[in-house]
C-alpha cells in the first residue's frame, strides 16, 4: 500500500539515503479501535519486525523495512498544505524543530549534513483531517520508539553507511525530545539524579506541566507502563555510543537558556529514563506481573514555567497526585489490564533478553526518592511474576498452538489468571 494512501506525496529521491532512492513506498493499514487507519503504532511495528528480520539476513524484510522506513521518513515531514516539516508538532512554523516553541522540545531535525530530508517522529496519524486538525497533531511515543528501534536494525543489516546512520541518528535525538522531554524535561531527585520519564508522546504525557507555555494537549501527569520501552533506550544509547561523529552535535536541540546540550547529557537521559520506568513499573504493577493501562507521575514544580525542578514522579504512583487522582486515554480504563497494559510484558521481556546484566537489578528509591537498598526488581523478576501467576491460574495451556482459541478469536481462557473477577 503506497504513501498515497497517508495523504502524502513520496519523498524527493535527492532527499534519501542511498539506500532508500528507487525504493516503492509502503505502509501499514491498522484496523480497530482508535488507532485504525495508519497510524505509526502500525508503522512502528513494521518496521521494528522487519528490521529485526533483516539484520538476520532475510532480504526480503530488508526490502519491507526499507519501503516502511521511507514512509516513515515522508510522514515525518507532512502533508504539503501543512506547515512542514510538520514532526510532532503542531501546524505552526517552526513547532517541530525549535525547542523553545510548543510543544517542548524538538520533533524533527530538519537538515542533514548529507543534505538529506527531514528525520524525526511525525504525527500519529494519517491522512490528516485537516477540518479535525487536533485529533491527528503530536506524535505517540510507542509508536515512534519502535520505528527507530527497527531502523537501527536495519542500518546494521546495511552495514551502516554513513548516510543511513545519519537519518537515524537525527530520529533518535528527535525522539529523545519530543518524546523523553530532552534537554530540560526532568526532575531532580534529593541525591542529585535527574529523572527524565517517558512521555506518551511529543504533546503530554510524562512530566509535561498543566499549563503555562509548555502545558499539555490532555490530561497531565499521565504515564502508560506498556509504553515503556527499556532496551529501546539503551539501544538507542548504544547506537549513538557506537556511531557518534563530532559533527553531529549540531543536531542537539539547545537548553532553554541557550546554552547547548551535549551527547553525554543525551546518553544520561536514556540511562535516566529506564531507571525512572522500572521505578514507576514497580509502584504500579501487582504481583500477579498485571499493570494498569494508566498510571499517574504527579510531581509538580513552584512555578508553571518551569520544566525541572525537585520531585519525585512515583510519589503517588499509581494515582495522579495525593488525593487519589485517575487519568484514561485510547478508550481503556485507569486500573484496568487492558491493549494498553498489555504491551509491558514484550516490552519488558525484551530488556530481559538483549541486556539481561543491566536489566537484573535496578536501582529502586523509596516514595521520597532515597535510594531503597532492601527493594529488589528489574525485568526477571517482574517476568517471574508473570510466569507463576499463569502457570498457577490459567486454563488453557498457551504453549499448545490454537489451545487458548478454541471456537473464539479471544484468548478469555487466560482471563482468570488475571482479572480479579475469577
Amino acid at each position: 500500500v503506497g504513501l498515497w494512501n497517508a495523504g502524502l506525496s513520496d519523498p524527493w529521491e535527492s532527499l534519501m539515503p542511498k539506500d532508500l532512492q528507487g525504493v516503492e513506498t509502503k505502509v501499514v493499514l491498522s484496523s480497530g479501535g482508535v488507532a485504525g487507519g495508519i497510524v505509526t503504532e502500525g508503522m512502528g511495528y513494521g518496521i521494528m519486525i522487519e528490521g529485526f528480520l533483516a539484520e538476520r539476513g532475510d532480504p526480503i524484510a530488508l526490502n519491507n523495512s526499507l519501503s516502511l522506513i521511507k514512509s516513515w521518513l515522508g510522514m515525518v515531514n507532512g502533508p504539503g498544505d501543512l506547515a512542514q516539516p510538520f514532526g510532532g508538532g503542531e501546524n505552526k512554523s517552526e513547532s517541530a524543530t525549535k525547542a523553545d516553541t510548543w510543544p517542548y522540545g524538538i520533533s524533527t531535525v530538519e537538515w542533514s549534513h548529507h543534505k538529506l530530508a527531514p528525520a524525526g517522529v511525525p504525527a500519529w496519524k494519517f491522512p490528516i483531517n485537516n477540518s479535525e486538525i487536533l485529533g491527528y497533531e503530536g506524535s505517540a511515543a510507542d509508536g515512534d520508539q519502535d520505528a527507530i528501534l527497527g531502523m537501527v536494525y536495519t542500518s546494521q543489516a546495511l552495514g551502516n553507511p554513513s548516510d543511513f546512520v545519519d537519518t537515524v541518528v537525527r530520529s533518535i535525538i528527535s525522539f529523545a525530545s519530543a518524546d523523553l522531554g530532552f534537554p530540560d524535561l526532568y526532575r531532580t531527585l534529593p541525591g542529585g539524579e535527574k529523572v527524565f520519564v517517558p512521555k506518551l508522546g511529543s504533546m503530554w504525557g510524562g512530566l509535561t506541566p498543566p499549563h503555562g507555555k509548555y502545558k499539555t494537549s490532555q490530561q497531565a501527569w499521565c504515564y502508560s507502563p506498556g509504553y515503556f520501552a527499556p532496551a529501546h533506550y539503551r539501544t538507542f544509547r548504544d547506537f549513538l555510543k557506537r556511531h557518534w561523529r563530532k559533527n553531529f552535535k549540531d543536531y542537539l536541540p539547545p537548553h532553554l537558556d541557550g546554552s547547548k546540550s551535549t551527547l553525554k547529557e543525551m546518553l544520561e537521559a536514556f540511562d535516566s529514563a529506564v531507571v525512572a520506568g522500572y521505578n514507576i513499573m514497580y509502584y504500579s504493577s501487582c504481583s500477579s506481573g498485571t499493570v494498569s493501562n494508566w498510571v499517574g507521575v504527579e510531581a509538580p514544580c513552584e512555578h508553571d514555567s518551569q520544566l525541572h525542578c525537585p520531585g519525585v514522579p512515583w510519589k503517588h504512583t499509581p494515582y495522579v497526585g495525593s488525593e487519589g487522582g485517575t487519568c484514561a486515554q485510547s478508550g481503556t480504563r485507569f486500573g484496568a489490564f487492558g491493549a494498553d497494559a498489555s504491551r509491558s510484558a514484550w516490552r519488558m521481556a525484551m530488556d530481559y533478553v538483549l541486556y539481561r546484566e543491566e536489566s537484573h537489578d535496578v536501582t529502586i528509591y523509596d516514595r521520597h526518592g532515597q535510594v531503597d537498598a532492601e527493594a529488589k526488581f528489574g525485568a526477571q523478576r517482574f517476568l517471574n511474576r508473570i510466569v507463576v501467576q499463569y502457570s498457577t491460574s490459567t486454563a488453557c495451556d498457551g504453549g499448545e498452538p490454537g489451545a487458548c482459541f478454541i471456537n473464539t478469536t479471544s484468548p478469555y481462557r487466560l482471563a482468570n489468571a488475571y482479572d480479579l473477577k475469577f
